[in-house]
């Protein structure tokens, strides 16, 4: 039998690999898989808190290949990790059944249960997506469950020797683990109910010190070992440098000596006084450190010339690099914390923080840039939450969205005046923790796993979008509707696939064939909660987190012990149907329901939705952002998916390495803005003069403003202004730079601009300044680097902004950009005649552009699944960029090449497979202004049948967040009736008559009525 066990073990390694690797695709993805390609290939730090193991290993593998493969093989070694994955899995469950059945004896019982544990991973929605992309996720798992297999290993054995080995092979697969994923170090809470059940025997006594010394050991790992040597290395560092003049990381040397020196005596001491568990715990944490040693790495290419993190030339820019302080990770509350609508305290608002380092390199030591003084908010202890899951100002009114707050009224003064706030209860501080936390950004995803997934669309509560479904209609109507009245597109959706609960039912038998079995019940269940609830309770996210992506990835550690559970289920079968006497017959019908209700459905329903291979829609975007910029042009974007494309193309393939690409959010960063001043590749240095006190890290990023003028601010003499300390006002107790107007001028030499449009051909002429408003209460740092490099480089070099759907990096400069591409360029050019459209396309450029450079084809193909950020961009980017075109060269008198702009449109994205809506009832009206009535009025009574579709399935029943969806469904009402008034015909040949919409409108008062919970 163990013969059996390890043919089969590689034969589904084998099987899955192959799998994955004809799923996979040959380029690059949207989301983080470009990101990481790119820092692998370049061996840089990707973004917080980091996976240099995971670099390193695909550094070395990738040195083999040449870079128009390195996206291919980076892709392959996530399939190579998620078929190690499976093989271990296979091995782990037949280690746990063989437990279950030692009365019985039955290994091929065991055997069947570990097939179907590793093929149900194996073909569930979330694994097979990250087993097919470059992502750090299936290293991380392969090591979970390499780790959860060696202490099954060791629980098992009874050599002392073999034992120390089997621990301390774990303590550095869990440093490896730490520099690949940081949250897999929570494992050590799960797994200390096997040493318990082990060494001490399972009471109810040693279960509760197993989990409390569990946890502790989490916390000391975490906070001591990870954290706590770097923050206490950085302060010796600052020490030894300021006070003894040592050169930059001394306190790295020293603190490395110290480890050592320390350690060598902790083993002879305890060698020579025969204390076991001292030495043993001595080595532990050195193979512990040992495995997280790849976190030198970072530091090791601080210098290098190619940044996509931040540099982390030291320990202290190190420290903020692992607690992820760029994304505010430490700033989350989790046991104690203010409402989202608590006020400052009405005697002291602000309260000193903790002061900030910076080192200098041309005083050669750590200078204070922020002594910490009135740094940190201090609410009102009356709007204190316990286990605060409301806590984010900017959520307000989404928090209101996911449950309804009504809240308990306190009178509070804010400043000077009483008002009466609604704090919220805690009854619905827990019901958002269960409707959003729970439901919606856990469980949905375990559902969309192992009962049935809607749709791969981003899930933002609507019903339309990323439900979790069983297919048997009498469960699913209450939350999705009615099938009868869902939308051709939304119930024929490639992504939709319903397993009709049963691999989830086989979950639960496998966790009921435990039940008699406490360690492993006990090891299993809480492996699943802490991969799961526990995530959840530790980010406590907020509704905003979800409009970025969605977040199933993180949470398929618990659905790898799910999967363990379904194997499980085979256990539970095999002693229910012990009626059966034949034993050959029983196994065969056992293994018969479980690899059809469970593995052969999954790979069946899921194989369409995870076939890659076509997919280069996210290469060929980031191409037409590179072509549509001149050379040596400086391309501004944000957004992962607008950004990590560019920088795959650029430095691995070397494509258009003129174009200075910049990170509108990254503005935020000193090294950032100091890299800007470098020659990167072919792209000469960008000119900027900020004054280096503003943006130097620790410094405050956030410029309030105390607007004294109506006049504008001319940037040269704005930024003499900031960086004198006499313009400075008290702003809550802190001496703060400050921005005194809302409107921004650049002076332009129109005769040292360089030209590259001819103002004539644009009916439109030069002017002698860009003036533009921008009205906020507070201005970023990232918003002022980026007016500073505007003033200094919009003489010399062409400077764009990607058209990316948002708005946040144009700064409201709209009314002085060309459209040239897939960009906006900024020039010193308007449109004075009210009567002309003053938005400027180039046509000339575009057209040639739009008709024979780019490449969008594919997405015509309703054979082949299309991921939803492929249709979502080409729905509200790429129609848009259409459009103007075709709008642009019709104003021209250019109808025939309007035409034929907007036929390439509809070829591209037919509503097959990118459905008309809102922007395709504008393109159908340009062709009506056209002369092709016909085809217009065709789009347009599409677009309008899709929305009111939509609207008749909404309205069909009482939605379960019933805020977010008739939020939802009033914006389509509204949208609706626009068309019916704007439609080309007339109103009276709408696909829908104005009466049929009035009694519609009349019933939708009434269910919005009835729904609407405030």
């Amino acid at each position: 039998m163990p013969k059996a066990k390890k043919i089969t073990s590689w034969m589904l390694f084998a099987f899955v690999f192959i799998i994955y690797a004809i799923s996979a695709s040959n380029t690059i993805a949207f989301w983080d898989s470009p990101e990481f390609i790119t820092s692998s290939y370049t061996l840089q730090a990707s973004h917080p808190p980091g996976a240099p193991f995971y670099t390193i290993l695909c550094k070395v593998i990738l040195s083999f290949f040449p870079a128009t493969k390195a996206a291919l093989i980076s892709n392959l070694i996530s399939g190579f990790f998620g078929a190690l994955t499976i093989t271990l899995l296979f091995r782990i469950t037949i280690n746990v059944a063989e437990r279950v059945l030692s009365v019985t004896k039955s290994n091929y019982t065991a055997l069947i249960a570990g097939i179907i544990a590793a093929l149900t991973l194996a073909f569930s929605d979330s694994f097979w997506t990250a087993s097919t992309e470059a992502e750090v996720y299936t290293l991380s798992f392969a090591l979970m469950t390499g780790m959860i297999h060696i202490m099954l290993l060791w629980e098992r054995e009874l050599d002392k020797r073999k034992e120390m080995r089997y621990m301390l092979l774990f303590a550095f697969l869990l440093g490896i683990s730490t520099s690949v994923h940081l949250i897999l170090i929570a494992i050590v809470i799960p797994l200390s109910i096997l040493i318990a059940h082990k060494k001490f025997g399972l009471t109810i006594k040693n279960f509760i010190l197993a989990i409390l010394l569990g946890c502790i050991s989490f916390f000391f790992i975490y906070g001591f070992l990870v954290q706590g040597i770097i923050k206490l290395t950085n302060t010796l560092d600052i020490w030894l440098v300021n006070s003894f003049k040592m050169s930059l990381n001394s306190g790295i040397t020293v603190m490395f000596l110290g480890i050592l020196i320390s350690f060598s005596l902790l083993l002879v001491f305890s060698q020579k006084r025969q204390k076991t568990i001292l030495q043993h715990g001595t080595l532990g944490v050195i193979f512990f450190f040992i495995g997280m040693s790849s976190f030198f790495m970072p530091m090791q290419r601080s210098n290098v010339n190619t940044l996509i993190a931040e540099s982390m030339k030291n320990s202290n820019k190190m420290l903020q690099y692992v607690r992820a302080e760029q994304f505010g990770v430490s700033a989350i509350p989790l046991f104690k914390g203010p409402a989202f609508n608590a006020p400052l305290d009405k005697d002291v608002g602000f309260v000193d923080g903790k002061p900030m380092y910076s080192y200098d390199i041309d005083q050669k030591k750590y200078l204070k840039t922020d002594d910490g003084k009135f740094k940190t908010v201090n609410y009102a202890d009356e709007f204190t939450l316990f286990f605060p899951r409301m806590f984010d100002k900017g959520d307000a009114e989404k928090y209101k969205a996911w449950t309804p707050i009504f809240g308990e009224p306190i009178k509070y003064p804010v400043q000077g005046e009483i008002v009466t706030i609604n704090k919220p209860t805690f009854t619905e501080n827990l019901s958002f923790f269960v409707n959003y936390q729970l439901m919606w950004m856990n469980a949905r995803y375990l559902f969309w796993n192992f009962i049935g997934r809607q749709n791969d669309h981003h899930g933002l509560g609507y019903i339309k979008d990323g439900n979790w479904v069983s297919g048997i209609n009498a469960f699913d109507k209450h939350r999705i509707g009615d099938q009868s009245i869902i939308p051709e597109y939304y119930k024929h959706h490639k992504g939709n696939d319903a397993y009709y609960f049963l691999p989830f039912i086989l979950g639960i038998l496998g966790i009921i064939a435990l039940r008699k079995h406490k360690p492993y019940f006990w090891t299993t269940l809480l492996l699943f909660l802490t991969f799961g609830i526990g995530i959840t309770i530790y980010v406590n996210p907020v509704p905003s987190s979800i409009l970025i992506r969605e977040r199933d990835y993180i949470f398929i550690g618990s659905f790898v012990i799910f999967a363990l559970w379904i194997g499980l289920s085979v256990v539970f079968l095999a002693q229910a149907l012990q009626g059966i006497k034949n034993p050959k017959i029983r196994i065969g019908i056992i293994a018969a329901i479980a690899l059809l209700a469970s593995p052969i459905q999954l790979l069946a329903k899921g194989w369409d939705n995870h076939q890659r291979g076509h997919d280069n829609f996210a290469y060929n975007f980031g191409k037409a952002y590179l072509d549509a910029c001149p050379e040596q042009s400086i391309l501004i974007t944000d957004g992962d998916n607008m950004i990590f494309p560019l920088w795959y193309l650029q430095q691995v393939e070397g494509y258009r390495t003129d174009v200075r690409v910049i990170n509108f959010a990254q503005l935020n960063i000193e090294t950032h803005i100091d890299h800007l001043k470098k020659k990167l590749y072919d792209s000469k240095p960008i000119k900027i003069d900020l004054n280096k006190d503003l943006y130097i890290s620790g410094a405050e990023k956030l410029f309030p403003l105390q607007e004294e003028t109506k006049k504008a601010a001319v940037l040269p003499i704005l930024f003499e202004f900031l960086t004198k300390d006499n313009t400075r006002i008290n702003w809550n107790g802190r001496m703060r730079h400050y921005i005194p107007s809302t409107t921004f001028s650049i002076p332009i030499d129109t005769t040292r601009i360089k030209k590259l449009f001819d103002p004539k051909k644009l009916n439109a002429s030069y002017t002698a300044s860009i003036t533009w408003e921008n009205p906020k209460k507070f201005y970023g740092l990232n918003e002022l680097a980026l007016m500073n490099l505007l003033l200094n480089n919009i003489h010399d070099r062409p400077i764009c902004f990607a058209i990316n759907g948002k708005k946040s990096h144009f700064i409201n400069l709209e009314p002085y950009m060309i459209q040239h591409g897939m960009v906006n360029i900024l020039a010193p050019i308007q449109r004075k005649d009210p009567d002309v459209n003053p938005k400027i396309v180039d046509t000339k450029m575009m057209y040639s552009y739009i008709m024979n450079e780019v490449q969008f084809e594919g997405l015509d193909d309703d054979t082949v699944f299309i991921r939803d950020e492929n249709t979502t961009y080409a729905r509200e980017i790429l129609r848009q960029n259409y459009y103007f075109l075709a709008q642009a060269l019709l104003e021209e008198g250019q109808t025939k090449k309007a035409i034929e702009v907007l036929n390439k449109c509809t070829t591209l994205f037919p509503n097959k497979t990118i459905p008309y809506k809102q922007y395709s009832y504008a393109i159908g009206k340009l062709y009506v202004r056209a002369g092709n009535i016909l085809k217009g009025t065709e789009i347009c009574t599409i677009a309008m049948q899709n929305i009111w579709d939509e609207l008749q399935w909404m309205t069909s029943f009482d939605p379960p967040n019933p805020i977010i969806n008739l939020r939802h469904a009033y914006r389509l009402k509204n949208i609706y009736l626009q068309m019916l008034n704007q439609f080309p015909s007339g109103i009276e040949n709408a696909p829908v008559s104005k009466e049929i919409f009035q009694q519609f409108d009349k019933n939708f008062q009434t269910w919005q009525q009835q729904n609407w919970p405030y």
